[in-house]
């Protein structure tokens, strides 16, 4: 190859790079999969700020600026904060890698959405 053909090679690959970009995860559309652990009261995993979580979803909700919050138990995994169990807000547009378990849960007796952030709650868990 000669140099023109290696320059041209180059740029096209670099044009490709800038194109696309570095490969990365592309976030799922988390508040279907939410509802759906919501109705039927199952366990959620995913990855927030780093940390793996396991939680119990009670309720889906806007805090007042409009962003979309998961409210939940978290049972497992890790904080920045403080270790779990304890209750969390995830903010939906930072939740990666979300699944839904098998595993189901019986919605905790201290759930109170109203001493909560949340302005308005979208879905939340039957009891």
């Amino acid at each position: 190859m000669n140099r023109r053909g290696f320059l041209r090679a180059a740029v096209a690959a670099g044009l490709a790079l800038g194109v696309r970009g570095p490969a990365e995860e592309k976030p799922r559309d988390a508040e279907p999969l939410i509802r759906t652990a919501l109705r039927e009261r199952r366990l959620l995993e995913f990855t927030y700020h780093d940390h793996v979580r396991r939680v119990e979803p009670h309720a889906l909700g806007q805090l007042r600026d409009g962003a979309r919050v998961l409210l939940a138990w978290q049972i497992a995994g890790g904080s920045r904060s403080e270790p779990p169990p304890g209750w969390r807000n995830f903010l939906l547009a930072d939740i990666r890698a979300l699944t839904v378990s098998k595993e189901e849960f019986a919605p905790r007796s201290d759930y109170r959405p109203e001493k909560t952030k949340l302005r308005v709650i979208l879905a939340e868990v039957e009891h």
